[in-house]
């Protein structure tokens, strides 16, 4: 058989291509008959045809970000710089290795982990085409990034305009059409969503908020299940922020399911050491070698925001000693590396020489030149002072990018009956006698339901982010009635006759079924002061809010809401770990846990009224294994449950921003923080929750 041989010839005009050829022997002879004498043929090649032929170099992902891709929602706007987010770059090149297919990100907020992601997805786009999908947490935040973020990823990009297809429906919040491949959008807890589709590229953004379908797979399970038919030739990049131990995915992925695990090291400017920056490095002027016990508290308040507002902390080098400030610290990072925390070699030495598939990164915030290490001191002492669950989860979780463990020793009575001052049953705690100003902000109720009798806490709170709290009055009501009695008709004074009112209550929903009607009605009747709730453990939030036409009653049957009501979904192992935290302050020291005086039943009596309060208030310990509160010897907890229910309801109306009265002389505006209240349709705004 002959070839056909091809001599392309340049003409005048500009891509005409002249081209000679003999005839081919297995020509037909009547097409050869007709193709005799003819041997040059001129035509052009289209755009299109042209890009077909043409065979591009390849590209590193982090190459093509500087060349195509162009911000514009960024505190930095304009063409990408892989200089402002070093440690970025290895991440996005490992991505577009052959042979990686899953890349997992555990990361601080605002260290540009998502938008390396977009940066995949717009290689792929122009490069290695196939379907893509992202998987948000809930519909509103992915069709949020899809108009706020991908949209105008896109259109800011000429290279990616070139394969839009114009039309404008093509173009919406649920799906990006271009001329040769889609994008989706999906969110957790849909399954239709996240059904039906092969994707070859598959983004699951901050994965630790992913709500679960009931009866089905994990979000993130019939997310992947998706990218089966693509093979090895299937991207799955995980990002997010971690949460709790035990119950993190994203840690879950980096710690066991990640065949490599890297960590990012940094060149020293002055010595040229390569170390990882560790947070017990980062000092700050005037730091105390020793502090004294008495006075250590008292340093870390004054001492805290000073280095925040004159940014007053440095990183000491390992080797060398010298002290990096912020813009040292991001000459650092910049000439850093990734490594592999076993081999300990560089990140594509130990790809090319272990081929992982999973490979997973950490990103600590005192790596990103977003975020100043006076500002990771501040919060570090922020926790310090407070000794709060909520602060120590925002430094671990926020900073170090890293998991929070409850650390929790069993309680004992005596120790609980300690926290007891002199004031009696009923009694609010009087003024602050040096400033001269009420020590109270509001005086707040929860119930826990039970099938006979309700039980009751009234705590009055002070001002400000480490309140003191005191117990008023606990007990028990036996029915609806006594408890409007003892809630909204009865007046509680101070030492001085001054007056205080419940200001708002915060009753358990679903602590009996056979109640649950009764108790409806009741915050029904009392909208502006009665919140219903529900504990649930490990939720996205610390209290999720959800709009309840209809409940269940005791034989299954479904029941309307007149109006429909708001139930406040809590986090019980986030509010019951602010409760144990709060039972070990000092009585004397900022947020203390203060009940009043433990009076005797009966004059001659051993036994005391908060007795039983205090065995309640031992029944439930942590399981550090489960991470989670158990109550292992079955043993009554409503005083427990009350309890934490009133770190709860503080949360849900802000009482921490309650300014001080002499704030108000002063003319500082607020407006007091307003219990939700649901429209007819049932929704509410998180903000007019927690303006």
């Amino acid at each position: 058989m002959s070839q056909l041989l091809l001599i392309p010839k340049q003409e005048v005009r500009k891509n005409k291509k002249t081209v000679h050829a003999g005839l081919p022997a297995w020509l037909p002879e009547a097409v050869a008959g007709s193709l005799a004498g003819i041997s040059s043929y001129a035509f052009n090649f289209s755009s299109s045809e042209r890009k077909v032929f043409l065979k591009r170099k390849p590209v590193l992902i982090s190459e093509w970000a500087e060349r195509h891709r162009v911000l514009e929602m960024s505190s930095i706007p304009g063409k990408w710089k892989n200089i402002f987010s070093p440690y970025l770059k290895g991440i996005m090149d490992a991505a577009g290795t052959n042979g990686i297919e899953t890349v997992i990100i555990c990361k601080t907020p605002q260290c540009g982990g998502s938008e390396a992601s977009h940066n995949i997805v717009g290689y792929c786009v122009d490069r290695s085409p196939g379907p893509v999908m992202y998987v948000f947490p809930d519909e509103i935040t992915a069709r949020e990034n899809a108009k706020d973020r991908i949209i105008p990823m896109i259109k800011a990009s000429p290279r990616l305009r070139e394969y839009l297809t114009n039309y404008e429906n093509d173009m919406s919040s649920l799906r990006i059409n271009f001329l040769h491949m889609p994008i989706y959008l999906g969110w957790s807890g849909s399954v239709s969503r996240l059904g039906n589709k092969p994707i070859r590229t598959l983004i699951l953004d901050e994965l630790d908020k992913y709500k679960d379908p009931k009866n089905e797979a994990t979000s993130e399970a019939l997310a992947e299940k998706r990218t089966t038919t693509w093979g090895s030739r299937k991207k799955i990049i995980k990002i997010s922020t971690p949460t709790k131990a035990g119950s993190s995915k994203i840690w879950k992925a980096l710690t066991e399911e990640a065949e490599a695990r890297f960590d990012y090291y940094v060149k020293c400017p002055d010595c040229g050491f390569v170390q990882l920056m560790r947070f017990e490095n980062i000092t700050w002027e005037g730091k105390k070698p020793v502090i004294d016990e008495k006075d250590e508290n008292i340093y870390e308040r004054s001492i805290a925001e000073k280095i925040l507002s004159h940014k007053l902390a440095y990183y000491a080098c390992e080797f060398c000693g010298t002290l990096w400030s912020d813009e040292k610290r991001d000459m650092a990072v910049r000439h850093g590396e990734w490594k592999e925390r076993t081999s300990g070699l560089e990140l594509f030495a130990h790809i090319n020489l272990y081929k992982p598939i999973k490979i997973g990164f950490q990103i600590p915030s005192w790596i990103s030149r977003f975020v100043s290490l006076s500002e990771i001191v501040n919060v570090w002492f922020k926790y310090k002072i407070s000794n709060a669950t909520e602060d120590y989860k925002d430094f671990k979780n926020q900073y170090c990018a890293e998991v929070w463990e409850e650390i929790f020793e069993e309680r004992n009575e005596d120790a609980i009956l300690a926290l007891c001052d002199d004031r009696p049953r009923g009694m609010v705690p009087g003024f602050d006698l040096e400033q001269k100003t009420s020590r109270v902000a509001t005086l707040l109720a929860t119930v826990d339901t039970q099938l006979h009798y309700f039980r009751y806490v009234i705590r009055a709170w002070g001002y400000g982010e480490n309140a003191e709290t005191w117990l008023v009055q606990e007990g028990i009501a036996k029915n609806i009635e006594q408890l409007d009695q003892i809630l909204w008709q009865s007046d509680y004074m101070d030492n001085e006759n001054r007056v205080y009112k419940v200001r708002a209550a915060l009753v358990d929903a679903m602590g009996h079924p056979e109640r649950s009607s009764e108790v409806i009605n009741w915050a029904l009747k009392n909208r502006q002061r009665v919140l219903l709730s529900q504990g649930v453990h490990s939720p996205a939030n610390p209290v999720s809010y959800t709009p309840w036409e209809y409940f269940p009653n005791s034989t299954g049957s479904k029941i309307k809401i007149p109006g429909g009501i708001m139930l406040h979904r809590i986090d019980t192992t986030l509010f019951k770990g602010m409760l144990a935290h709060a039972l070990k302050v000092n009585p004397a020291d900022p947020g203390a846990f203060h009940l009043h005086e433990n009076m005797k039943l009966q004059p001659n009596s051993p036994t005391g009224i908060l007795d039983g309060y205090a065995k309640e208030m031992c029944a439930e310990v942590w399981n550090d294994e489960k991470h989670i509160w158990e109550n292992p010897r079955k043993r009554p907890n409503h005083a427990f449950d009350c309890e934490y229910m009133q770190f709860a309801l503080v949360w849900i109306l802000n009482i921490k921003n309650i300014p001080r009265p002499e704030q108000k002389a002063n003319g500082a505006h607020h407006v007091a923080p307003p219990v939700p209240t649901p429209s007819r349709n049932g929704t509410n705004l998180l903000a007019k929750l927690r303006r």
